[in-house]
């Protein structure tokens, strides 16, 4: 057994593969691994940098640390969409293939049955979260990106060319092992802000300026009447409203140097 790796995980898995039957599910396999293939060319990684364990209706690929991230993520984001689009438009509607993707970063340790290690557990425990499962399940696109909290603030946040960070939404969910976070890539969400997390509506400040007295010639309006005051004046809002003292608006006078003026 070799000791631990820093490696990028990338898992896949197929949505819906447990109600297909065996013919369809080996056709939609061929069609994964096709796709996985394709996006591994199109991020410029060689064969001889990754390696991949077959999962029933996913992949397990382990990554070595010498591919950049951001050349697969943007793969992942353009390359795999448009390649299953391709697929599935000439496949019959029970192989057509939808996907489930995380892109996570840990240590990996090989032995002779293959790869362990608790980044490898993570990244399983975020392929399986609720979250991602509903993410694809709400969209017509043919499959969905995570990354992991690592990845994200390794890679997506410092917005690399090809990468939109505000397109990426953080979810934090319960796991065997305890509390897991992940970022959802939807681009419809960008902008939107739950009601919960929106802030309080601005409150005017408290002014301290003393209402004008009421005027004896204005009349009662079931209470003191509102006033706003611009210069060395006072507006009486309401019937018969007038304006008291000097009146300036902007530069120029307006009203009599004295008395009150009525509107």
């Amino acid at each position: 057994m070799s000791g631990p790796i820093n490696r990028t995980i990338l898992v896949l898995d197929i949505e819906g593969s447990g109600r297909r039957s065996d013919v369809e599910v080996a056709v939609l396999r061929r069609m994964m691994y096709t796709v996985l293939r394709g996006t591994l060319a199109a991020a410029s990684v060689e064969a001889s940098e990754y390696r991949t364990e077959d999962r029933g209706d996913g992949a397990f690929v382990l990554i070595d640390p010498s591919v950049p991230k951001p050349q697969l993520i943007r793969a992942l984001l353009t390359h795999t969409p448009e390649q299953l689009y391709d697929s599935n438009r000439l496949a019959s509607a029970s192989v057509q293939v939808r996907l489930r993707i995380v892109v996570h970063s840990g240590e990996v340790t090989l032995d002779e049955h293959g790869a362990l290690g608790a980044d490898v557990v993570e990244a399983f425990r975020l392929l399986d979260t609720q979250e991602l499962r509903a993410a694809l399940e709400s969209t017509t696109e043919a499959s969905v990106l995570c990354v992991s909290d690592a990845v994200h603030r390794g890679v997506v946040r410092h917005r690399h060319p090809g990468i939109r960070t505000e397109h990426f939404h953080r979810f934090v969910t319960e796991a065997k092992e305890g509390e897991l976070a992940g970022w959802i890539h939807d681009p419809r969400r960008v902008g939107h802000t739950p009601s919960a997390e929106r802030p309080s509506p601005v409150q005017s400040a408290p002014t301290d300026t003393p209402s004008a007295p009421a005027d004896p010639q204005t009349p009662a309006m079931g209470g003191a009447l509102p006033t706003m005051r611009i210069g060395s004046g006072n507006f009486f809002f309401g019937t018969g409203a007038h304006i008291a003292g000097d009146a300036v608006a902007g530069h120029k006078y307006v009203g009599p140097p004295r008395g009150d003026t009525e509107l």
